[in-house]
């Protein structure tokens, strides 16, 4: 398999072109002035649906946020567009500001983290449906449950919030906590050591969880 690296670089914001291509966007999947716009150096897109093509390697580029598409060398019809670029070129550029991307990514890595601060849990509920509902479709399900893994009981950190013997909910490092939800469950992340630590000293025998059922084969 070709490794994308050798034909493309992202750096900060922008997409770089390690070799010679070209993309094409079917013009029939958008509506000018609405969902794309075609500027003097730029086309924009709300969402990406584009062919790149290099000449040993073609693959479809669909990105499911705006981006920016440097016009660098360009044949725009009613049917498609054709940019081409040469090696060093930025191809796309993406408006984090406009997108509020990186608002979204900053938030996600303080709450995964255990370092979002809130009033209570509906507070922390109401601020990630802030967030993320203008560019999601998620149903409240969804955010119910992220919160969910967010806040742990307090006594027993091991398991969520809601499951505890009383409501004393506190926030924690996901990342961290994986180690403390199963011994099976921590060996599919990366630090074995901290898994195997974990199934030696734990106190708690808990269900298996639905990864730990994956993982064994007891979830058909």
């Amino acid at each position: 398999m070709n490794k994308l690296s050798k034909y493309l670089e992202q750096i900060d914001d922008k997409l770089i072109a390690l070799k010679p291509c070209k993309v094409s966007v079917d013009m029939s999947n958008y509506k000018l002035n609405d969902n794309m716009e075609i500027k003097d150096d730029i086309v924009w897109v709300k969402n990406l649906l584009s062919q790149i093509e290099f000449d040993d390697l073609i693959f479809s580029m669909i990105l499911d946020y705006s981006i920016e598409l440097q016009k660098s060398k360009s044949i725009i019809n009613n049917q498609t567009i054709i940019l081409e670029y040469n090696k060093g070129d930025t191809i796309l550029t993406v408006p984090l500001a406009t997108d509020n991307i990186k608002e979204q990514v900053n938030y996600v890595q303080r709450l995964v983290g255990g370092r979002e601060l809130y009033k209570n849990p509906e507070h922390l509920l109401l601020k990630v449906f802030k967030v993320y509902s203008d560019l999601s479709d998620m149903d409240m399900v969804n955010y119910e449950i992220l919160i969910s893994q967010s806040l742990r009981d307090r006594t027993t950190p091991e398991i969520a919030a809601r499951l505890g013997k009383k409501w004393d909910p506190i926030m924690v490092n996901l990342k961290n906590n994986v180690f403390a939800s199963g011994f099976i469950q921590g060996l599919a992340f990366e630090n074995i050591n901290k898994a195997i630590e974990t199934g030696l000293v734990s106190e708690h025998d808990l269900e298996p969880s639905i990864l730990e059922r994956l993982v064994t084969g007891e979830l058909n």
